[in-house]
C-alpha cells in the first residue's frame, strides 16, 4: 500500500482504496517524451498537448471520441482535468453540480489510458485532487499537469516531488518569484523533468494581454523547458509562441463549441487544431540557423564577366569586349581590371565566359 500523502487529512481510505488494484502495462508508458531542457528525446519536437479537460461533458463515450479526434489532429498528448468536486467545493458552492457533472470516475481511467495509448498519444491529466492522482499513479500514468492555482498547494506539490514523475506547471496564476522558487525547490529535490508553460489564466485571452514575451524570459531564466497554455482565441499566437522558443504547446480542443464544459467556447474545432498542428511543425522545421548559401541559386543569380564579341587569337581585350552577366560560370566582375589589356591565347565566342586559360601568359 502507497502512503498516505503528507499533510493531507482526508485521504484515509478512500485513498487506500484508489491505490489497491494492478497498474497497466509498462508497454503504456513506454518512449516517453522528456521535458529536461538538455534532453535528446523528442528534444527537435515540440510537445502539441491537445487540452480536452472537462470538454466530454460527463460522458465516458465521448472523452474517448476526443482521444480519437486528438490523435487525428496531430497531438501529441491528450490531456483531461481530474478533480471530484466534494474534495474541491462545499456542496452549497453554485459551481458545485457542475464540477459533479464533470469529474471523471475511476473507472474511466484505464479506458482512457489504453485508447491513448492504441491512438498513439500520452495521456496527460491535471493533478487537483489525492484520490484521482492516486488512481492515476496506479494506472501507470506518465506524468501529471499541475494547475497554476496550485503552485502554492504544498501536500500535492511535496507528493508529487516525492514520487518523482515528469511534471507541467502552468503559470498564469504565479508570480515570477512563485516560478523561480518552485523551479529551486524541484531542482534541490532532483528532478529534472519538469517544464512551465506561461499561461494568462483568463478565457479567452485578448491577444493584447497575451504578454507572449515573458516565453523568452522564462526560457533565458529557468532550466528547463518552456511551453504555452494557450486561451486565446484561434491557433495563430501559439504558433508565434513556437517562434520565440516555445517547445510545448497546450490548447483547448473540442467537437462542439455549444456542449455542456465551459471550457467548450474557448476552444478549437478539430479543423483548426490540424492547421495549427501543422503551422507549429512548420515553424519548428523552419527555426534552423545556417549561413551556408544555396549554391545552385548562387550559379545561376550571380554574374560573371563573358565576352561581348567573338575575337580572334592575338587580339587585346578592351572594356568594349566584355559584359557581366548571368550565370557565375566565369571570372568574377571585380576582375575586369585585371583582364583588360591581356591578349587572347585562343578564339573565343559571343557570350563565352571568361577564364585564366584563354589568355597569353603574361611577359
Amino acid at each position: 500500500m502507497k502512503d498516505c500523502p503528507p499533510s493531507f487529512p482526508r485521504c484515509g481510505v478512500r485513498w487506500r482504496e484508489a491505490t489497491r488494484h494492478t497498474a497497466l502495462p509498462a508497454v503504456l508508458v513506454a518512449g516517453l517524451p522528456s521535458l529536461s531542457k538538455g534532453a535528446t528525446r523528442m528534444s527537435d519536437k515540440v510537445l502539441v498537448i491537445a487540452e480536452i479537460g472537462s470538454n466530454h461533458d460527463g460522458d465516458l463515450g465521448h472523452a474517448l471520441d476526443l482521444i480519437d479526434v486528438a490523435a487525428d489532429c496531430g497531438a501529441d498528448v491528450a490531456k483531461f482535468q481530474s478533480f471530484l468536486a466534494e474534495e474541491m467545493l462545499a456542496p452549497s458552492h453554485p459551481n458545485y453540480p457542475m464540477l459533479k457533472k464533470l469529474e471523471m470516475p475511476r473507472a474511466w481511467y484505464p479506458k482512457l489510458m489504453e485508447r491513448c495509448a492504441s491512438r498513439g498519444v500520452r495521456f496527460l491529466s491535471t493533478a487537483t485532487n489525492f484520490t484521482s492522482l492516486a488512481w492515476m499513479e496506479e494506472y501507470g500514468a506518465w506524468g501529471y499537469k499541475v494547475a497554476s492555482c496550485n503552485i502554492t498547494y504544498e501536500p500535492l506539490l511535496e507528493y508529487l516531488i516525492r514520487i518523482n514523475k515528469p511534471i507541467i506547471i502552468s503559470t498564469g496564476m504565479a508570480t515570477l518569484e512563485e516560478i523561480l522558487a518552485l523551479s529551486r525547490r524541484l531542482g534541490d529535490a532532483g528532478m529534472r523533468d519538469y517544464a512551465f508553460l506561461h499561461c494568462v489564466s483568463r478565457y479567452p485571452v485578448p491577444a493584447t494581454e497575451m504578454r507572449l514575451r515573458n516565453i523568452t524570459v522564462l526560457k533565458e531564466i529557468l532550466p528547463c523547458k518552456v511551453g504555452l497554455s494557450d486561451h486565446s482565441w484561434g491557433m495563430h499566437l501559439a504558433v508565434a509562441a513556437v517562434a520565440l522558443g516555445a517547445r510545448i504547446v497546450e490548447k483547448h480542443l473540442t467537437n462542439n463549441k455549444q456542449g455542456y464544459s465551459p471550457d467548450h467556447h474557448v476552444s478549437i474545432l478539430p479543423d483548426e487544431f490540424s492547421r495549427m498542428v501543422q503551422a507549429i511543425r512548420e515553424t519548428e522545421a523552419a527555426l534552423v540557423a545556417n549561413f551556408a548559401p544555396d549554391v545552385e541559386s548562387i550559379h545561376t543569380m550571380r554574374r560573371s564577366l563573358h565576352f561581348a564579341r567573338s575575337m580572334q587569337a592575338g587580339e587585346e581585350i578592351t572594356a568594349a569586349d566584355l559584359k557581366v552577366t548571368r550565370p557565375e560560370d566565369g571570372l568574377l566582375p571585380g576582375q575586369q581590371t585585371a583582364v583588360i589589356g591581356r591578349r587572347l591565347a585562343q578564339p573565343v565566342a559571343t557570350d563565352q565566359p571568361l577564364s585564366w586559360d584563354l589568355f597569353e601568359a603574361e611577359k
